[in-house]
């Protein structure tokens, strides 16, 4: 086994929890927004509650192939050259994954904050960061999570409770104006942001209680959705459905109208911060299930001899991607979430569920199939 190292069913839902939230809170609230208009917070937590079925997806394949990571039962179910096929293209995803989390974290320090700083700079930086903590190991990626996860989350909440005077609910009304059908178009993007889900898929045989990962896998996903919600909720409160549209970065935006008595105001670096944090989790949890991934797929001894050439493919495509932050927003908005749900998310772990419950059936006659993974 290339990972040695063991972390807890709560240190594994912690990492899901920042890996979904880390970038869904500064970008996501604006795409449902457009989309939805004022009922973008149905779709906030809709998006949150659907992303449950993935989870129950993927986790239901790790129980039938204990011990095993998604690009190790691909190998199993599907025989090992369609196997191999199967585990590189996860690991494509979470490369080009990564590239693009990559990519919204220097596209919002460079727009929001040090606009003469070249892209580059901040983009290679983090890519540098994030290896450091991967060539580290996973155990060393959790307990790093376990102290950022409480910086990120109680800044967040004590921001969004400052920011209640200026709430008008007259923003959030009516309800349902036009239906169900914005509603349950921005809940599909919203469920599209969940594909980060799939880093269950690496992580379950890691678990030191390995049946706790759906509860803490599901805790994640519903913690996240709730604060997202909430966060929906107050952005809209604040700036109205028409104003918010036109924020890419509404909740940067919202800690400025935030001014308790003249004196607790510029909230600014308190965003930038928590923003950093997560991102950086984030980066490390995706470029680790990239390493990982690549090292099992080539059946290599160790997996740390692909970390710094996937950095550098990682950190050249979050450059040449897209062209400016107007690119990056309508690919997140608009083709993102359709391919998450189709392939990585969804798609490929039924088919490869599927798999495992037909072969399973044939070598057993029906009965319970036994996988020693």
């Amino acid at each position: 086994m290339l990972e040695k190292g063991r972390i807890s069913p709560r240190q594994a839902g912690e990492l899901l929890f920042m890996t979904i939230f880390a970038t869904v809170i500064l970008f996501l609230p604006s795409i449902l927004a457009e989309k939805a208009q004022q009922d973008a917070w149905l779709a906030a937590f809709a998006g949150a509650l659907a992303g449950l079925l993935p989870l129950g997806v993927v986790v239901w394949l790790g129980r039938r192939h204990p011990g095993q990571t998604i690009f190790q039962y691909s190998e199993t179910i599907l025989g090992r050259l369609f196997g191999k096929l199967a585990g590189l293209a996860y690991v494509c995803f979470f490369l080009h994954w990564g590239a693009v989390v990559v990519r919204q974290y220097g596209d919002f320090l460079t727009t929001a904050f040090m606009p003469a700083t070249p892209l580059s700079v901040f983009n290679f930086s983090l890519i540098i960061l994030a290896a450091w903590a991967v060539l580290a190991g996973l155990e060393t990626i959790a307990r790093m999570n376990e102290f950022l996860i409480l910086l990120v989350v109680s800044s967040l909440l004590a921001i969004l409770a400052l920011s209640v005077a200026n709430w008008e609910t007259a923003f959030l009304q009516p309800i349902l104006a036009e239906g169900f059908g914005p509603v349950l178009r921005a809940t599909l993007v919203s469920a599209g942001w969940h594909a980060e889900i799939a880093t269950m898929a690496v992580l379950q045989p890691y678990l030191t209680r390995p049946h706790r990962a759906f509860a803490s896998g599901a805790a994640a996903v519903l913690v996240s959705g709730m604060i997202l919600t909430l966060s929906v909720v107050a952005t809209l409160s604040v700036f109205g459905p028409e104003l918010m549209v036109v924020f890419s970065f509404a909740l940067h935006y919202f800690v400025h109208t935030i001014d308790i008595a003249d004196f607790l105001t510029r909230f600014e670096p308190v965003i930038m911060a928590v923003w950093v944090a997560g991102v950086f989790i984030k980066t490390a949890v995706i470029y680790y299930c990239a390493a990982l991934g690549l090292g099992q797929v080539l059946g290599l001894a160790e997996y740390r001899p692909v970390v710094l050439p996937l950095g550098v493919i990682m950190a050249t495509l979050s450059v040449t991607l897209f062209a400016n932050v107007a690119e990056l927003v309508a690919f997140l908005s608009n083709v993102s979430p359709v391919f998450s749900i189709t392939l990585p998310a969804l798609g490929l772990p039924l088919l490869l569920l599927a798999g495992s419950l037909l072969r399973g059936r044939r070598r057993n006659n029906g009965r319970p199939e036994k996988d020693n993974g």
